[in-house]
């Protein structure tokens, strides 16, 4: 009976995930890097995951680096990627990497040294979900480890600016009323933050131009509480006259000091793109205060 559950145990090694204590420096990592073109997406003592990503229009490549940060080799590596419907997807990687569901024994890392995989991706419709990446490998000691990521692909990454002076931003803005084009949210910073003034509302304006890839559009509002933006989400689907379909999104974000809140505004003619630009304003903003 004893050899039996020593069996059991050789067949079904430790299985370890991440931990809870790991999961707020993992959302930031994540959040960071919808806005930056590279960074870390995960670290603990076994493994850094490394992303450096690049769009033009409808079109990203999206390189993902895992380095072997332990003191053996990680074996029967494996990585999976979702594949949305929005998205077209083509991957290519260290021999063995990508998990294609046939059963391979995966790559292994050695210390010190790393594993790649590039994506090609290009948008076909609006969306509001991150596409998840789920690495799995087993050491040397026996574990095997589990990690459920997500990829810094978000809308806002397809964006493409358009500058827009007072009348024609309020214009389009009232042309796009209505409860299925308007997302909006008010967010309270947390009291330990220093507070919203004019710096802060720097760096929101350098959130929406250069994280968001938004136009600012100077003028709007008289007051320097508000920054206003506008930008056309760019797929690479075709309308029944062969051209691509874009959708054109406005965004408003309202400082309220007193309050130590944001009011974040969106409004497209789809209601992801205004749910998607929505949540990645808001995590942005509330990251600036950090």
């Amino acid at each position: 009976a004893e050899d039996e559950k020593i069996a059991a145990v050789e067949a079904n090694p430790t299985l370890v995930g991440i931990p809870k204590d790991l999961i707020p420096a993992m959302r930031k990592a994540f959040s960071n890097l919808c806005t930056s073109p590279s960074g870390v997406l995960f670290e603990n003592a076994m493994l850094q995951v490394g992303v450096k990503h690049e769009y033009v229009g409808a079109q990203g490549r999206i390189s993902v680096f895992f380095g072997n940060l332990h003191a053996t080799a990680l074996h029967n590596f494996k990585v999976k990627v979702d594949q949305p419907d929005h998205l077209r997807v083509q991957m290519q990687g260290t021999q063995g990497l990508i998990d294609d569901g046939e059963g391979d024994e995966g790559c292994s890392i050695e210390n010190k040294t790393q594993a790649k995989m590039l994506l090609l991706v290009e948008v076909t419709a609006p969306f509001d979900d991150a596409p998840s990446m789920r690495i799995t490998f087993e050491t040397e000691e026996g574990e095997r480890h589990d990690y459920p990521l997500r990829l810094p692909l978000v809308a806002t990454c397809f964006m493409e600016p358009v500058n827009l002076d007072p009348g024609a931003f309020m214009q389009r803005w009232k042309s796009l009323e209505g409860q299925d084009r308007e997302c909006q949210e008010v967010m309270r910073l947390p009291p330990n933050s220093s507070g919203i003034d004019e710096e802060y509302m720097s760096r929101v304006s350098n959130i929406i131009v250069n994280g968001l890839k938004f136009g600012r559009c100077e003028g709007v509002d008289p007051t320097p509480w508000t920054v206003s933006g506008a930008a056309t989400f760019r797929t690479g689907a075709k309308d029944v006259n062969g051209n691509n379909i874009n959708v054109g999104c406005l965004v408003r974000v309202e400082a309220n000091p007193k309050a130590n809140a944001f009011r974040v505004t969106t409004r497209t003619l789809h209601p992801l793109c205004s749910k998607a630009i929505k949540n990645v304003s808001l995590v942005s903003i509330k990251l600036a205060a950090l």
